[in-house]
């Protein structure tokens, strides 16, 4: 064996590992992330996360609405960033100094959610039926970690981005 077939190897081993699932299917129910927004924890399924990165290069938008954070770039793509806690109702502050950004989505679908902190969060329990405590929130049926709705957040209006400049700045229209 060549040291190139030796390092294909080691590197098909790896690939191997990382794609097998933290816990089976079957065992434990499915895998979430604790997201840490204003103190507080909303569990989200771990399959719904693409990715999580270091909140930094976050670009402002002018005249954006205050939920938007801002634009990122991600795999060669412009990703729109909100903030999850103005998202849920909360009062909107600084972003964090060692934040997160959570990609959620697939391709132009895609958006980042600025979080305090993520964590492991364990096996999931299922949602209680009824309206949650906040928009885009069900409540666990265990009584633990509300659970964020990502779909319903991505397909919200809220997501979507159309900044048109204030009646002020925009031109004369020829009459």
């Amino acid at each position: 064996m060549t040291a190139r077939d030796a390092e294909a190897a080691l590197l098909d081993a790896r690939t191997r590992a990382v794609a097998t699932p933290v816990t089976p299917p079957g065992e434990g129910g499915e895998r979430g992330l604790a997201l840490v927004v204003a103190g507080e924890r909303y569990a989200v399924p771990a399959r719904a996360v693409r990715a999580v990165a270091e909140l930094r290069r976050v670009t402002p938008l002018p005249h954006a609405p205050p939920h938007v954070a801002g634009l990122t770039a991600w795999g060669g793509a412009a990703v729109p960033v909100f903030h999850l806690r103005a998202l849920l109702g909360l009062a909107l502050a600084a972003l964090p100094e060692y934040g997160r950004v959570v990609l959620v989505g697939e391709g132009a679908d895609a958006i980042g959610l600025v979080v305090d902190a993520v964590h492991d969060g364990g096996a999931l329990a299922p949602a209680a039926a009824g309206p949650g405590p906040a928009p885009f929130v069900r409540a666990s049926s265990d009584g633990g970690a509300p659970l964020l709705d990502v779909d319903a957040l991505a397909a919200s209006d809220l997501t979507a981005v159309d900044i048109a400049p204030p009646a002020a700045h925009r031109p004369e229209a020829p009459a």
